[in-house]
């Protein structure tokens, strides 16, 4: 796999090697230029096939046609030996020169020919000189292109064309506005970036000094005339993944426990036991890569062991966390290019990080659920297809197979419609008004025409990009068998019924490898594949969002009312509404806006230490505030990791300066701490000051070694009944239920858990702790992070929060000659609460600006924040 670039222009060296410099991810092994006054080619290789003599730009026997290749035409051989016989000299062993005669002898037609995934630019140097843009039939390869003034930009990625100084772009507000509002994304020509388009799949373009003009060579039909018979699939599908075996470096696969990639994996062992030609890139062993998520319902490790014991593979596996995932999601974003769907296709990305190491070449089960109908939905689809041709006994039969698959969808659905909420309430009314709905076309009642759709248009294509830019990260090849153009050509030409029979999907597929898989595998209903448990690692990272939702810089945006989302996404996190995929869309958008607009427009984040995304809200809103205060407060002030230093509240902006201090221990003085603590801090009249109740509380004694707390019988019981979160175990320790019990009584406890009882079966969360009240919320238990030796205790809530609070208020007025409010509060990334404070706090504000907890109590060591009133500006929203 590579990464070409180039333009139609006057000769520019400097950009040609930039844009050929940032996708040298694509291409870390070799480069290669070729410029003329009409145009200029750039690339970066992979070596992959004739490692030796396979160098582009790569000219024809008299170079004037001159090519820049990305991809694999598996059918290169046969293609060959046609043009030997036509007259053509060969001086390699590459795919890439027998596209360069293949044009020569053909000319566009040619594309027509290849069966691959690839995308090219050609040089025409003979007659009028032009330059000839193509895409492979399905779009698997990717390949942009954009003008700007007299000259026309190509590449694989769009970075490359950003390195362009003259090529002015801004997000495309109408495919936002389809993203944000129905989830769409890479169903058109266009692309996010306004002004730079894709070369369609089936496409080219050719481009000369009349312009720009686009071609269709392809246009995929549907029918109904080939003979569904098991076999014929087998064959054609074991020919695709031996044709995909052809490389001259080391080839892996993915493997997920679903059916298309155990497929895959068990078609290739066959090859290697058969010692199919081909097959010798495997090795002695197949090598497969695998995401698990251990303990998590998603986890597919059963059915990926099943495979691997069936076949003898080797197994890797890699267990991508929501943790990791935000430590490089800016990385994750610069690859991606765009928005995506999901946090999904993370787990592919790490899947891609592991295979790098071990092989060059991964093939992958992309394509066959939109190819054979493998996602439950298009049973429904099918089923109205039935009732539309009105073929009620197969209606009935074929409904009542598929019980099992689609009872668990609607209950599902029901379940989500009950907490539903109406997402364009998050949206700025002049927003929703301002721009047109998308014509949705997909197909409702024909399951034939909903698959091609799927396939060319509403599902596939985004996938691919995931593909592309996961696998080219890692400088990975990817090779998909399920998009081979004759196995495609003729599931295209079956009846519906090869398809969904039985109320089984993929029925021809099943049916053709009955003994090439493990039945367990054959015969599953449920697919999950390379994806993540996105809603259970957004709220394990809540307070990182949170901060992301209430920064300043989002709360700009003319998309959203970002309090208003930031609220939704508590309630979701609460139980309280759906789990929307409309916060991770808001999430994409705010992060690919920093990474690819402002003053760091089409920079290589893999190159430069750049401020991680918050810190970068936070340099937005300090211009757009505009006071020296704001920017020295950024170049001085650092919150602790994923928080911004800045968050609003209402139309404010305020800043919450984390304050580090000594570790506090039992019987310290926590005024003279918070004083000397403030020293460089220049606290002034009207600020306020937040401390963790657990600094308080540590002071007062009030923190004990677990092993030193007696746990009544009542205490073990209720423990058990309490859950346990990622960021503390609140009572769920018979020791920290003691505590609660002697804190507020056991009268007070038996109540708080009868109600949370009775109320649970609603949904209705939280009601034990409305009930026990703030001073048994506020125990805790040993939580991993706490510095030693408090790692290891259980604490009470302070005694006598607000008396605190007053008589440190007091004192640091008397320095700030002011009044300066006080808050004792108990905050982390699950809940805030105001224990205590000084007569001036607003206690709703405080809970609105801790919704991140923004302290940290752990090796940050920041017990202290100092809260400060901004004036109110909006940073430059795009």
């Amino acid at each position: 796999m590579c990464g070409v670039a180039g333009f139609w222009g006057p000769p520019d060296r400097g950009l040609l090697e930039a844009m050929a410099r940032v996708q040298e991810h694509r291409g870390p092994d070799d480069e290669g230029f070729f410029e003329t006054e009409h145009a200029s080619l750039g690339f970066r290789r992979l070596s992959i096939i004739d490692l030796a003599h396979g160098a582009q730009p790569m000219g024809n026997e008299d170079g004037r046609v001159q090519i820049v290749f990305n991809g694999e035409v598996y059918n290169f051989r046969e293609l060959r030996a046609q043009l030997e016989a036509a007259g053509h000299t060969f001086k390699t062993d590459s795919d890439t020169e027998a596209i360069v005669h293949a044009y020569e002898e053909w000319g566009p037609e040619c594309f027509t020919r290849f069966n691959g995934m690839w995308a090219v630019g050609i040089l025409d140097l003979r007659e009028t000189p032009r330059l000839v843009l193509a895409r492979d039939h399905f779009g698997i390869k990717p390949l942009h292109w954009a003008r700007a003034g007299e000259r026309v930009l190509f590449a694989s990625e769009i970075k490359a064309i950003l390195q362009d100084g003259s090529f002015h772009t801004e997000p495309n507000q109408q495919l936002l506005y389809e993203y944000l509002i129905w989830g769409l994304h890479d169903h058109t020509g266009g692309t996010f970036f306004e002004g730079v388009n894709q070369v369609r799949a089936a496409t080219y373009v050719e481009i000369d000094a009349g312009g720009v003009r686009e071609h269709t060579y392809w246009t995929p039909s549907l029918g109904t005339d080939a003979r569904p018979d098991p076999a014929e699939f087998r064959r054609l599908f074991e020919r695709s993944v031996e044709r995909r075996l052809v490389a001259d470096v080391p080839v892996g696969t993915c493997l997920s426990g679903g059916l298309d990639s155990s497929s895959i994996v068990s078609t290739m062992t066959k090859q290697l036991q058969d010692h199919v030609p081909d097959s010798v890139s495997l090795g002695d062993r197949l090598k497969t890569f695998s995401a698990v998520f251990d303990g998590d319902p998603i986890d597919e490790r059963e059915y990926i062991e099943t495979e691997l014991e069936a076949t003898g593979a080797e197994k890797n596996y890699v267990n991508p966390t929501s943790e990791v995932f935000f430590d490089e999601i800016e990385q994750f974003v610069w690859h991606t290019e765009e928005p995506i769907v999901s946090t999904g296709p993370y787990a592919q990305w790490c899947v891609m990080r592991l295979a790098a190491p071990k092989v060059k070449v991964l093939l992958d089960g992309q394509a066959g659920d939109e190819l054979l109908a493998g996602y439950v939905p298009y049973h429904y689809v099918y089923l109205k297809q039935l009732l539309r041709e009105r073929r009620l006994g197969t209606f009935a039969r074929e409904a009542w197979a598929a019980r099992d698959v689609l009872k668990p969808l609607i209950k599902r659905r029901l379940a989500q419609r009950r907490k539903s909420f109406d997402e364009r309430s998050l949206l700025r009314p002049e927003y929703l008004t301002s721009r047109k709905p998308p014509k949705d076309e997909r197909a409702q009642a024909d399951l034939k025409k909903r698959l091609l759709q799927d396939l060319t248009t509403y599902s596939l294509p985004s996938l691919l990009r995931y593909e592309d830019r996961n696998s080219m990260a890692h400088s990975i090849e990817s090779r998909i068998p399920f998009l081979d153009q004759e196995l495609v050509e003729w599931v295209f030409r079956l009846p519906p019924s090869a398809i969904i029979r039985d109320g089984w999907s993929r029925a021809i597929f099943r049916q053709g490898l009955r003994d090439a898989l493990p039945e367990k595998i054959r015969t599953r209903r449920w697919k999950v594949g390379f994806t993540t448990p996105e809603m259970r690692w957004l709220r394990a990272r809540r307070a990182i969002i949170q901060s992301l939702y209430r920064s300043p810089a989002f709360c700009a945006r003319p998309y959203w009312n970002g309090l208003a989302v930031a609220d939704a996404f508590r309630r979701a996190c609460d139980g309280e509404i759906d789990d929307s995929m409309f916060f991770w869309r808001a999430i994409n958008v705010e992060l690919w806006l920093r990474v690819y607009f402002g003053d760091r427009t089409g920079r290589d984040l893999r190159k430069e230490t750049l401020p991680a995304f918050a810190r970068y809200g936070d340099e937005l809103a300090a211009r757009a505030i505009g006071t020296d205060e704001a920017a020295r407060l950024v170049a001085s002030r650092a919150p602790n990791p994923g928080r911004h230093l800045f968050a609003n509240a209402g139309d404010v902006t305020y800043a919450r300066i984390p304050v580090r201090s000594p570790l506090i221990a039992s019987g310290d003085d926590l005024q003279t701490i918070v004083e000397k603590a403030l020293v460089d801090h220049d606290v002034r009249p009207g600020d306020t000051v937040a401390i963790s109740e657990k600094a308080v509380a540590v002071s007062q004694g009030r923190s004990f070694p677990v092993d030193q707390v007696r746990a009544s019988a009542l205490a073990r019981l209720l423990a058990r009944f309490v859950g346990k979160t990622p960021v503390g175990i609140g009572l769920g320790l018979p020791q920290t239920m003691q505590l609660a019990i002697e804190e507020v009584g056991a009268l007070r406890i038996l109540l708080a858990a009868f109600a949370a009882a009775i109320t649970r079966p609603f949904g209705v969360r939280g009601v034990f702790y409305r009930v026990a009240g703030p001073q048994a919320a506020a125990i805790d238990g040993p939580t991993p992070g706490t510095l030693p030796p408090y790692n290891t205790h259980a604490k009470k809530a302070p005694a006598d929060p607000d008396g605190v609070a007053r008589g440190l208020a007091a004192a640091l007025g008397a320095g700030a000659g002011g009044p300066v409010d006080v808050a004792v509060i108990d905050a982390n990334d699950i809940g805030v609460n105001v224990l205590g404070a000084s007569a001036g706090v607003d206690r709703g504000l405080l809970v609105e600006l801790f919704r991140d907890n923004p302290l940290g109590q752990g090796h940050q060591q920041t017990p202290i924040a100092l809260i400060r009133r901004m004036r109110a500006g909006e940073p430059g929203a795009r």
